[in-house]
């Protein structure tokens, strides 16, 4: 992402959203309770327990001038480019 400082963020995660004008970035993990009581879980796969998504990064949205992203597993493996 570049943001609107002219800066250039790259980050590895499995999934982004947006929440109270924030980029949430989220990696998959398998984790105990303990340990997931010591992350920030943004979502869980409600039959898998273990499985939940961390957030690695947390972006506002105000500062990002532009997005791309790579190709999803599950789209036609075109790439996103947004620009915020």
């Amino acid at each position: 992402m570049t943001l609107r400082s002219g800066g250039v963020l790259e980050l590895a995660a499995d999934a982004y959203s947006e929440e109270d004008n924030h980029l949430l970035f989220n990696i998959l993990v398998d984790a105990e309770a303990d340990e997931q009581a010591q992350m920030v879980v943004d979502w869980r796969i409600s039959n898998q327990p273990r499985r939940v998504g961390m957030v690695v990064a947390k972006v506002p949205v105000a500062e990002v001038a532009d997005l791309y992203t790579a190709p999803s597993w599950f789209d036609d493996g075109s790439s996103v480019r947004t620009t915020m």
